[in-house]
């Protein structure tokens, strides 16, 4: 007895033709989501013209296998040559997932691919047909015509479920990655909120801005089906890789800031040293040196905090920029500390405002010191002396002598002695309190007459060279002086 055929047969032909074209959809669009683009993008052309062609068979049930293959190349070439009116980009541009059907540029070697593509489909339904028609016809002249009619719809069957398992493997893989990108993205933008102003190359927080821009545009703008397995981890890789250097430039940084608050400290810390020395047994307030005392204290802890972290590593750069704000706030401290015991110091030890008392007053290294090269018994600060000897200089042109001195700088046993706190000489400065102790001040010898010529010189022309007679020292001044002259760089207050 014969098999049907005709119209009869036509139901399961489109049956089988509709399962190919699935299995060529999924494996098109597979191949763009999964396969790099130099296979992915010829495979899924060539597989657009089969599933042309395909869909030709299924509209047209009684087209010949090579019919509807040159029109499957036909139709593919045609929409091809339409990309180059600009309208698929257009319609593109409005409806993202038309791309699939109108493509977007124009390029001459698909065609090509169209063709192979157009080939495999008109085999597929010459195939298809030829399984569900001649070998029903050749059921009762062959043992094996039974099996091989129903191996054909199984390995079609078979092939179109791995097609399908494999998209929807890939579609797993992808929403996974997708969903691993977008928990790591967090902490990514939290260390890029964080370091604004506190990374050595602020070029790391701009790479870092457009890695976390790009990754956001694949999860919210890029359409699922053209994501490929890869693309969430390679963002999720760029992204993890510019966090990590931002903090590494946000730990070098740090790093350097906190050398640089040691830097500052260090002179601060040594001058309250000195004061805390200095006051010991001379009657300052015990408060104040108590308080200085606390705030060297705190900043010696806060200078071993800071070098223990010379090796800290970038998840510790928080740490290491804590350390710095407490060496910072040490260095205020300690300085606003240092002040205060230096006036009340001042307090107790200088009788008149115009007097400033200094730990060093008297106590300055013979290195600091240099004679004066006219009268070498006497000494100056180092640095002043050049403006002395210029002075001198252009006194000596005038008058045709040199300046007579008869003091230049005490030593705090030398302040001592001409300066008597039971019978005080009012012409002598508590020790510590003279600026002869600071190796900035000098006497002059036989200027003191009123209407002195030497002495009017030097009221016009000593400020020229950095030289002056201060203020109390002046005739109108607590304790006139004519003979004090000092420098103009003499500290007056803290």
């Amino acid at each position: 007895m014969a098999a049907p055929s005709g119209p009869r047969a036509l139901p399961a032909r489109r049956w089988l033709l509709a399962a190919l074209a699935v299995l060529v959809l999924t494996g098109g669009v597979a191949a763009r989501a999964a396969l790099p683009d130099a296979v992915g993008g010829p495979l899924g052309d060539a597989l657009y013209a089969t599933l042309v062609v395909l869909v030709v068979a299924l509209v047209r049930p009684r087209t010949t296998a090579w019919v509807a293959a040159v029109a499957g190349w036909m139709v593919s070439a045609a929409v091809e040559a339409f990309q180059l009116t600009g309208v698929p980009a257009d319609v593109v541009a409005r409806f993202s997932p038309a791309r699939y059907v109108l493509g977007t540029t124009f390029v001459a070697g698909d065609l090509a691919w169209y063709a192979a593509g157009a080939a495999l489909g008109g085999l597929l339904v010459g195939l298809a047909r030829a399984d569900l028609g001649d070998l029903q016809v050749r059921h009762t002249r062959s043992p094996h015509a039974r099996w091989h009619r129903r191996a054909v719809p199984a390995v079609v069957g078979g092939v179109l479920a791995v097609a399908l398992a494999t998209g929807g493997a890939a579609a797993w893989v992808v929403h996974d990655e997708a969903g691993t990108l977008r928990t790591s993205l967090s902490a990514a933008r939290t260390a890029l909120a964080g370091s604004e102003g506190r990374v050595a190359d602020d070029a790391t927080r701009t790479a870092l801005a457009a890695s976390l821009a790009d990754a956001a545009a694949l999860l919210d703008e890029t359409p699922l089906l053209e994501r490929r397995p890869g693309d969430a981890v390679r963002a999720r890789r760029q992204v993890a890789d510019d966090a990590a250097a931002v903090a590494a430039s946000r730990l070098a940084k740090a790093l350097a800031d906190a050398d640089a608050a040691r830097t500052a400290l260090a002179p601060l810390t040594a001058r309250g040293d000195q004061v805390v020395a200095a006051t010991e047994g001379l009657g300052a307030p015990d408060d104040a040196r108590a308080a200085l005392q606390g705030a060297l204290a705190t900043a010696g802890a806060a200078v071993t905090e800071s070098t223990s972290l010379a090796t800290a590593t970038p998840g510790q750069a928080a740490r290491v920029e804590a350390a710095t704000a407490a060496l910072t706030a040490s260095a205020t401290t300690v300085r606003e500390a240092t002040v205060a015991l230096m006036t009340a110091q001042d307090a107790v030890t200088c009788p008149y405002p115009d007097q400033v008392w200094f730990p060093e007053a008297g106590h300055l290294a013979d290195a600091d010191l240099a004679a004066i090269p006219w009268a070498p018994t006497y000494r100056v600060r180092a640095d002043v002396l050049p403006s002395l000897v210029e002075l001198d200089a252009a006194f000596r042109a005038r008058f045709g002598q040199n300046l007579r001195l008869n003091s230049a700088y005490r030593s705090f046993e030398q302040q001592t002695t001409v300066f008597n706190p039971d019978d005080p000489n009012p012409l002598a400065a508590p020790p510590g309190c003279s600026n002869h102790g600071l190796g900035t001040a000098i006497d002059i010898d036989g200027i003191s007459t009123p209407g002195n010529a030497q002495l009017a010189w030097l009221d016009a022309n000593a400020g020229r060279f950095g030289w002056e007679n201060p203020d109390w020292a002046r005739p109108t001044g607590r304790l006139p002086e004519p003979w004090h002259w000092q420098h103009v760089s003499t500290p007056t207050t803290y």
